[in-house]
């Protein structure tokens, strides 16, 4: 975390007071539902898109930040209503991680047994309910159309987008454009959403604002086509959650469609018996056939040829913001784009 300290200095103080109004919303006084909702407040990942809001609101004209009359008097002063929707971003994404943990089966997240280990599926489904419906409840007292309209529209595209991936389990035929589709609708929408709506607060227009969405989405894209290279052949210890999920769930990533499309053909074959869709993931054969194409994925040079491709998006997310004048938020976007391992 000391790279992105650094990076996000500018909003240290508005990702503080988002730490603590999630921590706020997340008490319940309900036994169950409070051990719940504390274990996932215990559950901090690395907060990029409440950043990614923040950021967004402050590349604007601070001046033009000023909370519209009749807003909650919760939000009054230029940074809460920021924070507000900091908060409800990060809730609806730990959401998703609740509901993605039941679909895969994950056992670990951030460092931490997942809620669905722990509690079992049907309470980890229901929490991740619950905090969509605090994320919701924070994003209507915000007062802004504009800013609810692009978070629920952004939730359903979240939605789509796993649905669409589980369709296309242990499809072999899935081309890189469906790829690429499902991934912007899964992980990138929200990530371009974040840093929208932190410039609709901040007074943007709406040009100005879809440059942000811009920005955030193609970040997205190769934030998850660099996380989707890290299951291949990552480290569960050095990574704090359960690793090799999108195989052994017949998930075809781009590491593994370049496999797929470039490979000699044993390792192709190998690539069709993890993709039989037998539900064997767990299995040692399984085990054997993962430790063999990760080999393979290396001796292809698998990895660089990611790095590229998100290095393509990430350039493309810089240069969303050259219009904008110099500033440290400016700065810092363009350093987060920066901070993604290349």
């Amino acid at each position: 975390m000391g790279q992105l300290t650094e990076i996000y200095r500018p909003i240290q103080s508005q990702l503080q007071a988002t730490e603590t109004l999630l921590v706020k919303e997340l008490a319940s006084k309900n036994g169950l539902m409070g051990e719940l909702t504390r274990h996932i407040a215990r559950m901090s990942g690395k907060r990029i898109r409440p950043a990614l809001a923040l950021l967004g609101a402050g590349l604007m004209d601070r001046k033009s930040s000023s909370r519209k009359r009749g807003s909650d008097s919760r939000f009054r002063g230029n940074d809460s209503r920021p924070v507000c929707l900091a908060a409800s971003v990060e809730m609806i994404h730990t959401a998703t991680l609740l509901h993605d943990d039941v679909i895969d089966g994950a056992s670990l997240r951030r460092g931490l047994s997942t809620l669905n280990a722990k509690w079992g599926d049907t309470l980890s489904v229901l929490s991740g309910d619950y905090l969509y419906s605090k994320a919701f409840c924070l994003l209507s007292e915000l007062n802004h159309q504009k800013v609810l309209h692009l978070m629920s529209d952004t939730a359903h595209t979240v939605c789509e987008g796993e649905v669409a991936q589980i369709q296309r389990q242990y499809d072999l035929s899935l081309s890189r454009t469906e790829y690429l589709k499902i991934i912007r609708w899964k992980t990138a929408s929200l990530m371009g959403a974040s840093a929208q709506a932190g410039a609709l607060l901040g007074g943007a227009s709406e040009p100005q604002a879809k440059r942000l969405g811009d920005f955030g989405l193609n970040f997205g894209l190769a934030f998850q086509i660099l996380d989707d290279t890290q299951d291949l052949l990552g480290q569960e210890a050095d990574l704090g959650k359960s690793l090799g999920t999108d195989l052994a769930l017949g998930q075809l990533t781009l590491p593994l469609l370049y496999l797929r499309d470039s490979a000699e053909q044993e390792t192709r074959d190998l690539l069709s018996q993890c993709f039989n869709g037998n539900g064997s993931g767990g299995s040692e054969d399984a085990r054997e056939r993962m430790t063999l194409l990760k080999a393979a994925a290396f001796r292809h040079r698998v990895p660089a040829y990611c790095r590229r491709v998100a290095t393509g998006y990430l350039n493309k997310a810089k240069a969303t913001l050259e219009p904008f004048p110099s500033s440290v938020y400016k700065s810092s976007l363009l350093a987060l784009a920066d901070y993604l391992p290349k």
